[in-house]
């Protein structure tokens, strides 16, 4: 099971390098969620900033995802029937380098995510995944979270899919 911890500074280029090569991954399966456009390095760097990415690894400290994970919610999830309307976590850019995925790496983020949501007394947790994603779109539903809607993100032609899981 990786260990999670939130993303220091020196983790960027590190993180960057696993977000290139999912990205080039997703694009070549058939999905173009993500390209140059968006998620940048900017973005990113903005998240440990804040200090909310998170980072999935290994004991040795190697980097097998990361995830931002905090309490603002993009604009377009105001159209979307939420059952719960209170303060809510969400999970953003949650990527996971090609060669860790299908063990466990993004599971243990959403897990994390849920955990964390808990300890700060928050009761649900809102995420999104682009249409095409089928494998991100099973795991949500895997881990109990419910479709609730879909929006348009980042000029993308297929929606995006809005999960919730209430805690």
């Amino acid at each position: 099971m990786p260990i999670i911890r939130c993303a220091a500074p020196a983790d960027l280029d590190a993180v960057w390098a696993l977000v290139e090569r999912a990205v080039a991954h997703m694009n070549a399966i058939g999905n173009p969620q993500w390209g140059a456009d968006y998620p940048t390095r900017a973005l990113y760097a903005g998240d440990i900033d804040r200090g909310e990415l998170y980072v999935a690894c290994t004991e040795t400290g190697a980097i097998l995802g990361a995830a931002c994970l905090n309490r603002s919610e993009t604009p377009e999830y105001a159209s979307i029937p939420w059952q719960y309307r209170g303060e809510v976590y969400s999970v953003h850019r949650l990527a996971v380098d090609p060669a860790a995925q299908r063990q466990g790496v993004a599971t243990a983020l959403l897990s994390f995510a849920q955990d964390l949501a808990r300890q700060n007394h928050v009761s649900a947790l809102h995420v999104d995944t682009y249409s095409l994603n089928h494998r991100m779109q099973a795991l949500f539903i895997k881990q109990g979270f419910v479709r609730r809607g879909e929006i348009h993100l980042h000029g993308r032609p297929l929606p995006y899919p809005c999960f919730e899981k209430l805690l």
